[in-house]
């Protein structure tokens, strides 16, 4: 079992994700770890008005329900945050999102997060 951490403290951030710029956004991450509190992943998300942007997600692509973990907890994280649509560019894991419902426009998965929280690719 994964545990997704939440982080929203702006200096944690800047620690873990130092190569990213915080703007004018609301920032927030998710650190997975697993039983024995080992990290096993991080992911990075923002809120800007109605929008969700996943910045950067670090983690054994390969697993797709670890994948499809931090989408979710980024998404809620979102939607709690009163986004709506939720924005990705992360092409390495292109196939978990368009299982959740993302659909592609050159290179950016894009879908409203009531949608998107409704689909799965690991059931």
């Amino acid at each position: 079992m994964i545990f997704y951490k939440p982080i929203t403290d702006i200096e944690i951030l800047k620690t873990e994700f130092p190569e990213f710029q915080f703007e004018d956004s609301i920032f927030g991450a998710y650190i997975g770890l697993d039983e024995d509190k080992n990290p096993v992943g991080k992911c990075l998300m923002s809120v800007k008005e109605y929008n969700c942007y996943i910045h950067k997600l670090e983690c054994n692509y390969s697993d797709k329900l670890l994948v499809e973990g931090f989408l979710r907890a980024s998404l809620n994280f979102c939607a709690n945050r009163n986004a709506y649509m939720a924005h990705c560019e992360i092409s390495e894991i292109s196939d978990v999102l368009k299982y959740l419902g993302f659909e592609n426009n050159k290179g950016v998965y894009s879908g409203d997060i009531p949608t998107l929280l409704k689909g799965s690719c690991c059931k």
